[in-house]
């Protein structure tokens, strides 16, 4: 059968932090507040013929729990129980430590995970985070992140700093950063809106969207199209090796357009101009390649 243990403790850090987590498996939310103290809650479960082994697993896990001055550790152990349930095995049922700590909002985080769900929230400071299987929601952040995830889905909203992404499978949405971001993905969708810093992407497989850059924009792609949506504030260059690319752009922020595609059509839904304003000297260059794919410029 199953057994549930709660586990809570207190660290007196001041109102400048440290948080380094490790869990095996099982979710970890880490959420900032105004406070001078760090609140580690653990829900233990574990599938054990004997109580016992919950009560020893329970006391292991608040073990690992430790202080040095104003960093805080947590390490999530390996819990073997003496009797395992005979059923536990054929249903997955492993053991599993569910994390909830709320820390001083400036406290500088760093998760790592190797099976569960991630959530960090309302920091201002760095935040770091690496999952081998799980999902990683990172929102209100006011510092740098940096992230990397093996599988699942990955989404960064709200970011006060730069970004740096390594992701190797599952959909990635980045949003609202003010600063800029590096990404490299492996497989999956990509989702970008809002980045006002420079955008440098590096992809394999899956499509990639791009709205609203306020900065440099450098895509490549593999296999998928690639869409970018918004006015054009600086220099463009985009490559999708076998997959088109659509470009709405706002017809009032001129720019200069090299287009080709060497497997495909190159159209323009906007008029030539004649007349209308021309972009300044030294302004926004725009180049689009695909070897496989249609380039379409479209009003946005």
């Amino acid at each position: 059968m199953e057994h549930v243990r709660d586990i809570s403790r207190e660290f007196a850090t001041g109102a400048k932090a440290v948080l380094h987590l490790e869990n095996r498996s099982g979710t970890v939310i880490v959420e900032g507040r105004e406070s001078d103290v760090v609140l580690v809650e653990a829900v233990v479960r574990i599938w054990t013929d004997l109580s016992n082994d919950a009560d020893d697993a329970a006391v292991l896990v608040e073990r690992n729990m430790e202080q040095d001055a104003h960093r805080v550790i947590v390490r999530a152990p390996s819990l073997t129980p003496q009797k395992k349930e005979k059923w536990a095995g054929l249903l997955g049922r492993g053991p599993r430590i569910d994390y909830h700590v709320r820390v001083p909002r400036n406290t500088a985080v760093r998760v790592l995970s190797r099976s569960g769900g991630v959530t960090i929230r309302s920091t201002e400071s760095v935040v770091y985070s690496e999952a081998s299987s799980g999902r990683i929601d990172i929102q209100d952040i006011g510092g740098a992140v940096t992230v990397a995830s093996r599988s699942g889905a990955v989404t960064l909203e709200r970011i006060d700093g730069d970004v740096t992404a390594d992701v190797r499978s599952g959909r990635f949405r980045l949003m609202h950063v003010s600063g800029g971001a590096r990404i490299e993905a492996r497989s999956g969708t990509i989702e970008l809106d809002d980045i006002a810093g420079d955008v440098r992407l590096d992809a394999r497989s899956g499509s990639v969207t791009i709205e609203s850059p306020g900065g440099k924009v450098w895509a490549r792609t593999r296999a998928g199209a690639v869409r970018f949506k918004g006015r054009v504030m600086d220099d463009v260059d985009i490559e999708a090796h076998a997959g088109a690319i659509q470009f709405a752009v706002d017809p009032a922020y001129p720019f200069f357009l090299d287009a080709e595609s060497h497997g495909g059509s190159v159209r323009s839904d906007l008029p030539p101009r004649r007349n209308g304003a021309q972009p300044a000297a030294g302004g926004p260059k725009v180049r689009l390649r695909t070897r496989a794919g249609a380039i379409k410029i479209t009003r946005a």
